[in-house]
């Protein structure tokens, strides 16, 4: 049953009878003051019984605790619980009592375990952005807003392919629970316990034992299909998706590991939702991906989103767009991007989102050759034309890498044959150059051309603002997930994403007034 703050307080806070212990000026002393502007019970009053049960500790000191905890980056709930009972600056700040006893550490996983199922995790974070649009934060105008995206290391182990089988082999014998034939069950056996006393530097003894995981992964695979059970069903898949992307069958026939990285290949078996992540061509990660886009005004944070490591930049931008345009109060006329996100697709995304976007286009090379933009491709009049002046109408149909109708403008052998720049343009033996002019073509020129603007390259940047908040963001602790799965990492990451905006509000002077009380009655 919920449990309530009592309105009229307590003149025992350790707010007020320890004020001089409290640190001045500091994250504490702040929510313990302005706290109540965005924390209120009843707005978490679906997470519990309406009339069973004893009343809970109210949300809103859970809440302010977790807050703290993300301000210092404690991740232990038994630190969390134990800072809730000892240390002042905390107790100030969630508005308890210097007698309180603190709070015990399954009662935050509960808590996080509730707020997850009840999609409650981000109405602490709307709270922020509803305080700084009643404060006028964001005026009248439109908003210019910036995405970026960043690592997040994940919290489960990674995994080599032996331990991958053996690891989802057992949660699929768990989930089976018995019902599994002796035959198959005599076959998983040897690999439940520890991990196998073999010559680890023997190729052959790797490829035998190898070979005995997948043969008892494939009989445990087929029987599970027969047993109309979702969570073996689940598991089974798992183990299934393992086997296919990590082995492949030799010239006898026998498993051998594949060459190559599979396409979303599960690298954990502690959180199978992680993958591995590159965010340059030097940087890898396991993990996640995070999305933050932020207001180049007011650098507030509006949105957050966690997403597969192993997803594209650009394909985050405008779910996460969509999101912030919903906000009563909000809309983002231009969304600033890097690189990362210009490609066609993403400013089509965008578009439709309501936004425009702005982000520099990569530039174009060719092994030292004319590239692409030194042509001139005119769509309409299906003609292009080359650096020497030698114009083409030759245009062919053909298909870009995802299937979609593109135009090819071919100059032909002869045409290229005495071209005194040939030598400049292509390296062909036989034929002449050709030109590849893909669906989103003349909205790409567009933009590499507008990017030469100076209001346009002062636009650009200003982009710079957004990895100032997501270095904010990785300090309160989103450089790596505490917890496991996508679900309870995006929480974190709402989490970080509101004391980040608490902070910024007190800049902004938001909470200079006496705090106003914005919850339900």
């Amino acid at each position: 049953m919920l449990g309530r703050v009592k309105p009229q307080g307590s003149l025992l806070e350790t707010r007020h009878v320890r004020r001089h212990l409290v640190t001045k000026g500091s994250f504490y002393e702040r929510l313990a003051d302005s706290g109540d502007a965005f924390l209120c019970d009843d707005d978490y009053a679906h997470l519990y019984a309406p009339t069973m049960g004893r009343p809970s500790i109210p949300p809103s000191i859970m809440l302010r605790a977790m807050l703290c905890a993300t301000y210092e980056r404690v991740g232990s709930d038994a630190e969390i619980s134990r800072n809730t009972r000892v240390d002042l600056d905390w107790k100030a700040a969630m508005g308890v009592d210097d007698d309180f006893a603190g709070i015990a550490p399954t009662t935050f996983s509960l808590m996080r375990a509730r707020m997850v199922a009840a999609d409650a995790d981000g109405k602490l974070f709307d709270k922020t952005l509803e305080k700084a649009v009643a404060a006028g934060v964001f005026g009248k105008a439109k908003l210019t807003a910036i995405v970026d995206s960043s690592p997040v290391k994940g919290a489960g182990a990674v995994a080599d392919t032996y331990e991958l089988i053996r690891g989802f082999l057992r949660q699929a014998v768990k989930a089976a629970s018995g019902r599994l034939s002796e035959a198959t069950t005599a076959a998983t056996k040897g690999f439940l316990g520890e991990k196998p006393d073999i010559d680890w530097q023997d190729p052959a003894a790797r490829k035998a034992h190898l070979g005995e995981l997948v043969a008892a992964a494939r009989m445990l695979v087929a029987e599970a299909g027969a047993i109309d059970d979702p969570g073996l069903s689940e598991a089974a898949g798992m183990l299934a998706q393992v086997v296919s992307q990590d082995t492949e069958n030799d010239e006898e026939g026998k498993p051998k590991i594949r060459q190559g990285v599979a396409k979303d290949r599960i690298i954990s078996t502690s959180d199978p939702e992680m993958r591995h992540g590159r965010k340059s061509a030097s940087r890898k990660f396991d993990g996640y991906k995070m999305d933050v886009l932020t207001d180049e005004a007011s650098e507030l944070v509006l949105g957050v989103e966690i997403r597969s490591g192993n997803a594209g930049d650009g394909e985050g931008a405008a779910p996460l767009l969509a999101q912030v345009q919903g906000i009563d109060g909000i809309e983002v006329e231009t969304l600033l991007a890097d690189m990362a996100y210009s490609d066609g697709d993403t400013r089509v995304a965008v578009e439709e989102a309501g936004a425009e976007l702005v982000a520099k286009v990569p530039p174009v090379t060719n092994r030292g050759l004319f590239p692409k933009t030194d042509f001139v491709i005119d769509l309409q009049a299906s003609t292009a034309t080359c650096p020497a002046g030698q114009v083409t109408a030759d245009a062919r149909p053909a298909t870009d890498h995802k299937g979609r109708p593109s135009t090819v403008f071919v100059f032909s052998a002869e045409l290229c044959a005495a071209c005194p720049l040939r030598e400049c343009c292509t390296k062909a033996k036989e034929g002449g150059r050709s030109v590849a002019a893909g669906v989103h073509e003349a909205r790409i020129a567009a933009a590499r051309a507008a990017q030469a603007d100076p209001e346009v390259k002062a636009l650009l940047r200003r982009r710079c603002k957004v990895e100032r908040k997501i270095d904010h963001l990785q300090d309160l602790g989103m450089d790596e997930a505490r917890y496991r799965g996508r679900r309870k990492t995006k929480l974190q990451a709402l989490l970080a994403a509101t004391v980040a905006n608490f902070q910024r509000l007190h800049v902004l002077g938001v909470f200079d007034t006496a705090p106003e009380v914005v919850c339900a009655a």
